[in-house]
This record gives structure tokens, C-alpha cells and sequence, in this order.
């Protein structure tokens, strides 16, 4: 992830319209956008559960009833799998290789020495 002050000031104004839209309010965020933008960044469960964490601490320090910041996480919570799909698909393969045993392919050709003698 590349922190710089423009990516930083993008993703908060993309987040604001989102959360916008998903709580009621005005938005142009395309929810449609949310699994193809996400697919590549490797996003797991463990990190969409901290950035509710996050969303509910700022809704909490900000005075927001307990009640409401529970209905605004819960508002969220659909989105999940849009979000860690490209996570989701990438730990499947992998189990899927394990279990074929092509991760220790690699190994058995000899590693970078045998894959150089192959070519």
C-alpha cells in the first residue's frame, strides 16, 4: 500500500461516500465498485472486523449512542464478502495446492537450479 497524502485524502473521501450512502445519506459511490477495487488488495476478515473496530471506536468517542454505532456495524457487515473476496479466492487456491502437493513441486524439480536446467 502506497501512503502518500493524495492516496490518503482518495481513500477518505471514497470511504466517507460509501459509509454516506450506507447509512442513508447522499452518495455517488457505486457499490458496484466494491468487489472488483477490493479484489487485489488481500483483504482478510481478521481486517474488515479492525476497520469496524475503528468505525465503531470513532462513532463511540464521537458521542453516538452504543445502540446506533451497533446498527451502523451491522449496516456494514453485508459488504463483507465484496471486500475479502479476493482474499478468500487466493487462500482457496492455496489450500487447493497444498493438498495436491504443488507447493513442494518446486523442491522436487530441483528449485531454482532444476527449474534452470529445465529451461
Amino acid at each position: 500500500f502506497e501512503k502518500n497524502k493524495a492516496k490518503v485524502t482518495t481513500i477518505k473521501k471514497k470511504m466517507m461516500q460509501f459509509i454516506s450512502g450506507q447509512f442513508g445519506g447522499p452518495t455517488n459511490y457505486d457499490v458496484n465498485d466494491l468487489r472488483p477495487t477490493h479484489y487485489s488488495m488481500n483483504i482478510s476478515d481478521y481486517h474488515f472486523d479492525c476497520i469496524l473496530d475503528i468505525i465503531k471506536q470513532v462513532l463511540l468517542d464521537a458521542g453516538v449512542k452504543p445502540k446506533d454505532s451497533i446498527e451502523a456495524l451491522m449496516i456494514l457487515q453485508p459488504v463483507r464478502a465484496d471486500v475479502t473476496t479476493g482474499f478468500t479466492v487466493r487462500m482457496e487456491m492455496a489450500r487447493k495446492n497444498v493438498e495436491k502437493g504443488k507447493d513442494q513441486l518446486f523442491k522436487r524439480l530441483g528449485a531454482s537450479e532444476g527449474i534452470t536446467g529445465l529451461v
